[in-house]
């Protein structure tokens, strides 16, 4: 009987260091690259399970990554900054902690967010998005879009947004009716006037862009 229980027990000390220890399967080197640099903790060479779920702040810029795909390991993640990399497509689900993402000058062509409970600010200046899904993402407060290729954008889940910057897009007409804690909105370098701007009750919202302010 004590034999058994001391093999049982050294089983499961065993398999807690298996998973302490167990290397991680990267899709993007360079990324792989940036984390180790960081956040190898135990310079082993590698990035574990436990190292990558310690993360709080992940800051790659300009790293060479050219996609996000690894983000998901690191599952308690509050910042996110990958600004002067390309990263053609973005999808982000089910960061629950995630507070803060950035990737300005990417080269982004598409974003699609969904499942981030604790989102709070997303800055996606300077690339070539044309295609934005923005789904389960309630805290969202400010949504910078600046210099992208957007036509069209659906605002109406965003109910705690604040301040959202359009500036130099293709928009014509935009709906602001479902944003009632809205402030400021740019729509600067689309080409609006703020007839093509719908709105709700609330019509203390600052706008920059179509020549009027309201």
């Amino acid at each position: 009987m004590m034999k058994f229980k001391i093999f049982t027990a050294a089983i499961g000390i065993f398999g807690f260091v298996f998973l302490q220890g167990q290397k991680l399967d990267f899709k993007d080197e360079n990324f792989e690259k940036a984390v180790i640099e960081n956040f190898d903790l135990n310079k082993d060479g590698m990035i574990s399970s436990s190292e990558a779920e310690a993360v709080n702040n992940l800051f790659l810029v300009q790293k060479g990554i050219s996609s996000t795909e690894d983000l998901h390991f690191f599952k308690n993640v509050k910042m996110v900054m990958l600004d002067d990399n390309i990263i053609p497509s973005i999808v982000l689900k089910d960061m629950d902690k995630l507070n803060l993402f950035s990737c300005t000058g990417c080269k982004v062509a598409s974003l699609k967010a969904e499942n981030l409970k604790n989102l709070t600010s997303l800055y996606l200046d300077n690339n070539l998005l044309d295609t934005i899904l923005l789904k389960g993402t309630p805290k969202i407060d400010q949504l910078t879009l600046s210099l992208n290729q957007l036509k069209t954008i659906d605002l109406s889940q965003l109910k705690n947004l604040r301040r959202l910057n359009l500036e130099h897009n293709k928009i014509q007409q935009i709906d602001i009716s479902g944003n009632p804690a809205l402030q400021t909105l740019n729509v600067e370098g689309n080409k609006m006037k703020e007839a093509d701007i719908k709105k709700g009750i609330k019509t203390d919202v600052t706008i920059f862009g179509t020549g009027e302010q309201n």
